[in-house]
């Protein structure tokens, strides 16, 4: 996984101690199915720095046993829960860093993915694990949601989001509809042009230069940008069959 800067090494490795400790508990391997920006880049799915875990539990029963497993790695890695959710898995784990410098680990569990999501056993070559994750087309399925979702619980977009989704129909990797359908509640092409509508109305270069500087090479994310909007409409638009 890319390391644009290099005071975010540090975060890198405590993002990696986290995983391999996650994926090497019996338990917690096989309850929780890996997904989102990590777990994409260790893919090479995307070409952009990720800063969180984020796994999916599709057995909401296994909670509290999900919590009390987790507990006991925060505690063997040293890691100090700074904040969480008593209603859903969500952590803010503290590490040692410098000033000026992230310090700061998010794990979000989500406890009611959709019942068309598919995964897959796949092996993570750079640190050397097997895991369950997201099969590609459901990857693909929950990016397309998750972009829109943050924007109507908050009222702010995630460049990183838009930015995966152009790079997805890059690749040329299908959508699970099912998923959109299922999560959204619309059919595939009137969610698809509510998202449209999004991106054309709030989504410009300075939204997009401020959440993506700190996840790639400035040089990079500089030759990326002026073709990121125009390309994400047009494929959205060929999708939609515009």
């Amino acid at each position: 996984m890319i390391v644009p800067r290099r005071q975010d090494i540090k975060h890198k490795i405590q993002l990696f101690r986290l995983l391999r400790a996650i994926l090497s508990n019996d338990f917690l391997a096989n309850a929780l199915v890996f997904k989102g920006g990590t777990y994409a880049s260790l893919l090479n799915v995307l070409d952009r720095f990720s800063v969180d875990l984020d796994f999916d539990l599709p057995d909401k029963t296994a909670t509290a046993k999900v919590r009390n497993e987790l507990y006991k790695v925060f505690n063997d890695l040293g890691l100090a829960v700074k904040d969480e959710s008593k209603k859903y898995l969500q952590f803010f784990l503290k590490y040692s860093a410098p000033d000026n410098e992230r310090n700061t680990l998010e794990l979000d569990i989500n406890d009611q993915p959709s019942k068309f999501n598919t995964y897959q056993r796949v092996r993570l070559s750079e640190i050397r694990m097997f895991c369950r994750g997201h099969a590609p087309e459901t990857m693909f399925a929950n990016k397309l949601i998750v972009a829109k979702a943050r924007f109507d619980k908050a009222g702010k977009i995630a460049g990183r989001d838009f930015y995966d989704i152009r790079r997805f129909f890059e690749q040329g990797i299908g959508v699970n509809v099912k998923v959109v359908e299922d999560l959204s509640g619309l059919s595939y092409k009137e969610y698809l042009k509510e998202l449209l509508d999004l991106i054309e109305r709030e989504v410009s270069d300075k939204t997009l230069r401020e959440d993506l500087a700190p996840l790639m090479k400035i040089d990079f994310l500089n030759k990326e940008l002026p073709h990121l909007k125009p390309e994400l409409i047009m494929f959205l638009e060929g999708e939609i069959g515009l």
